[in-house]
């Protein structure tokens, strides 16, 4: 048994300094980041270590490692990029909130200028899509609910909805 356990660990180092550059390359052009990368692809090897036994097809097992490695730097990549709540003071309603990433100042400021944009454009909307829209920006409320506040079907609700954000992207579209 232990014979076993040396040869497994062995042929994973073997295993481990053969595709290590390789993997290493597939983490960076991710994260962009070679501190991270390398952290990527040690946490990598590692689940790729624990679960080698379970490797069946041989002959797979690059593949089987760049998967694991591409997944781990995508989930490093999501926690990274997480959003964060901000308040925006200027010009915001009592309580209303912007989504943000976590980044720079001016990201956020750019968060902000786009924002307002986009408020300003709602209000050239038809006065039903407006209704519609803002209520649920502000109360982020389920259509049902939309629907019973200002007394109109479920449908007419879904269609103001769409027609409203087909016409704001038209606009936006056109500005940028």
């Amino acid at each position: 048994m232990h014979e076993v356990v040396e040869n497994r660990e062995a042929d994973f180092t073997g295993y481990y300094q053969k595709h290590y550059n390789e993997m290493f390359y597939v983490a960076n052009r991710i994260v962009h980041n070679h501190y991270s990368a390398e952290d990527i692809v040690q946490e990598a090897f590692i689940k790729a270590y624990k679960n080698y036994g379970h490797l069946i097809d041989q002959s797979k097992h690059r593949a089987w490692l760049r998967t694991i490695v591409i997944r781990t730097a995508i989930d490093y990549y999501r926690k990274q990029t997480r959003y964060e709540t901000v308040s925006v003071e200027e010009g915001a309603e009592a309580g209303q909130l912007l989504r943000c990433p976590k980044d720079s100042i001016p990201t956020q400021l750019n968060w902000q200028f786009e924002k307002d944009g986009i408020l300003e454009k709602i209000d050239t909307l038809p006065k039903g899509m407006q209704e519609v829209l803002k209520i649920k920006i502000a109360t982020d409320g389920k259509d049902q609910e939309i629907a019973d506040q200002l007394n109109i079907s479920l449908s007419a609700v879904k269609t103001r909805l769409h027609r409203a954000r087909k016409m704001l992207r038209a606009e936006m579209s056109t500005v940028n």
